[in-house]
């Protein structure tokens, strides 16, 4: 009987995939749902195909924008994403993993060998200048766009989610915040660009806050590892919510499969590593002076594919019947 250590995406993805392919499933969550959490709410079309037994509702997004205070540059997305906010996502796949079979318990659970390990991770500091990710939602005029609004060596995601809402949400460093008084307001206003956009716009809910953050593998643990337990992606690629739900079916296919936690992490690496790296330099490139000069000649589409999983590796949801144990 597979234990699951969080129930929020990658975990309810690792526990409906068990339970497609029959086992009994039990899923530790202490905390309620649904919630709020920082996220840039735009899930990635192979995300949506991988979690298409779960009927999802949100806002169609067909382009997407990388606009710095001098410049920009608009191209259309190769297939339309979803923009659905994780209080919503998360509540829909917890429901569907528990009305499927499930076993909800309400406490934190403990990581063992066996265990799928998706309780995310503790904010970690680091030496020299730290990051924070803050979000709000906005009521108001919407469209059918994922924006990035590049200021240093931040950026903002704004993109439309479900009822017409509109999700803000971005990183920056810890001392601009600070010099704000950690003021989403008072930073948004402060970037000409991003306050034009917002214009007109209401805030629905506080702003929240996190972080330090810390990109990268965690520190090893027991477990099948997955989501941010495994490894934190940049926002600003749009492909953190595909990591978690592929990593969360990845770690459901080991234990199905008999493969040990450390094959399952060479499993990971193979599917996930080559978007990193390429997410990594393109975060630092696009922050460099001179980009903004160059904005009409970057290869948007190509920058879309390089910074998120080829589908072609996602085989194991080409199986009709999974493997049981």
């Amino acid at each position: 009987m597979p234990d699951i250590i969080g129930a929020s995406l990658a975990g309810c993805a690792a526990a409906l995939e068990l339970l497609r392919a029959g086992q009994t499933v039990t899923l530790y969550e202490k905390s309620k749902f649904p919630r709020h959490k920082v996220c840039g709410e735009f899930l990635d079309p192979a995300a949506v195909r991988l979690l298409s037994e779960v009927r999802l509702e949100g806002a169609a997004i067909r382009e997407s924008a990388l606009i710095w205070p001098t410049a920009e540059q608009r191209f259309a997305l190769p297939e339309p994403a979803l923009g659905i906010s994780r209080y919503r996502l998360d509540q829909v796949l917890l429901d569907a993993a528990v009305e499927r079979g499930a076993t909800l318990i309400r406490t934190s659970g403990k990581p063992h060998p066996r265990a799928i390990v998706a309780h995310g991770r503790k904010p970690v500091s680091q030496r020299g200048q730290r990051y924070f990710g803050y979000k709000a939602h906005f009521s108001g005029r919407t469209n059918a766009a994922v924006e990035l609004y590049f200021q240093d060596a931040g950026y903002t995601g704004v993109n439309p989610i479900e009822d017409g809402l509109t999700n803000v949400c971005g990183i920056a460093r810890e001392e601009e915040l600070t010099a704000v008084g950690f003021s989403g307001d008072r930073w948004v206003a402060s970037q000409a660009k991003l306050a034009a956009r917002l214009d007109g716009l209401e805030r629905k809910m506080d702003w929240i806050f996190t972080g330090p953050l810390f990109y990268g593998p965690t520190e090893a643990s027991t477990g099948y590892l997955c989501g941010d337990a495994l490894s934190f992606v940049d926002p600003f690629t749009g492909s953190g919510m595909l990591c978690a739900v592929a990593t969360g079916q990845l770690a459901a296919r080991s234990v199905l499969e008999g493969r040990s936690s450390e094959q399952h992490l060479n499993e990971c690496r193979r599917l996930l590593l080559p978007s990193f790296r390429w997410s990594t330099l393109m975060r630092r490139a696009l922050a460099w002076p001179f980009i903004p000069n160059l904005a009409r000649l970057l290869p948007g589409p190509l920058l879309y594919r390089l910074s998120r999983p080829s589908p072609e590796k996602f085989e194991w949801r080409n199986s009709q019947s999974p493997p049981r144990l």
